[in-house]
């Protein structure tokens, strides 16, 4: 990936964040909720859904691209650039969060189709199509914008999408049904031989991850890897790259070069 198709990723990112006031409802997971126990589909459901169906094929990528809460602490990365702090517990909050909500959406989902009450509003509550439509939804956007910026402010990069974020949980569980199917994907893949240890794809990391380690191990199906490519583009030498394949061919790509050499020693 190019330092230019870069560029692009984080002018699409950059524009989903700024927005936000337009596309806020469409992001909240209260508005599903709230629509489903009224027997209401809202637009923001079909949102989620579309994480959870597109990262059968993409992984994260969504995040990398299109979320504009991923815009928000793309900024402040670049302000801050604080590593991420690591406290494990907060990732099973993160999980402790998402199963909450699942529960909360499926409850009043299953039972208002099994009653056949169940009907579509995409503006549900969002009658003009923009979520901001007046100064105060406008000042409420902007303190919610606030408080997701806390984290990424004392824990490091991305500490929202590592540490609160259900939508996340969505790409992680269908990048797991994927690799159980082993279905063609977008994936990360490496050549630990043609990884010269330079360590400027750990630098550049959005996400924190020791991504040489990853290509020296052979596991690059890191569930919080977002697939952003700022890895791709920082190596030279054309370790870590994007590929489209299954997991299993992946992993033969991995090993078969090195099996080879072998046998012409």
């Amino acid at each position: 990936m190019t330092m230019r198709h870069q560029r692009l990723r984080r002018a699409l990112l950059w524009t989903s964040f700024l927005l936000l006031p337009v596309t806020l409802n469409y992001f909240s997971p209260y508005l599903i909720i709230d629509g489903l126990f009224r027997g209401i589909l809202a637009g923001s459901f079909l949102v989620w859904a579309a994480f959870f169906v597109t990262s059968l094929a993409i992984g994260r990528a969504a995040c990398s691209y299109v979320c504009p809460y991923g815009g928000l602490q793309m900024t402040m990365d670049r302000v801050f650039g604080r590593k991420l702090k690591e406290i494990r517990w907060l990732r099973f909050f993160r999980y402790g969060l998402g199963i909450i909500w699942a529960g909360l959406i499926l409850y009043p989902l299953i039972f208002s189709a099994v009653k056949g009450s169940l009907q579509f509003s995409p503006l549900y509550l969002t009658e003009n199509g923009i979520s901001a439509d007046n100064a105060q939804k406008l000042i409420f956007t902007y303190f919610i914008v606030l408080m997701l910026a806390l984290l990424p402010l004392f824990l490091g990069k991305r500490a929202t999408c590592h540490y609160l974020c259900p939508m996340s949980i969505l790409n992680i569980a269908g990048s797991k049904l994927k690799n159980r199917l082993n279905l063609p994907s977008l994936r990360l893949a490496g050549d630990k031989d043609r990884c010269i240890s330079c360590h400027k794809c750990d630098r550049v990391c959005t996400m924190s991850l020791n991504v040489s380690n990853m290509v020296r191990t052979g596991r690059t199906d890191h569930t919080e890897c977002i697939l952003c490519g700022e890895c791709t583009a920082a190596c030279g030498t054309g370790a870590v790259t994007r590929t489209w394949r299954s997991r299993t061919t992946s992993a033969d790509a991995t090993v078969k070069p090195a099996a080879s050499r072998s046998r012409t020693r």
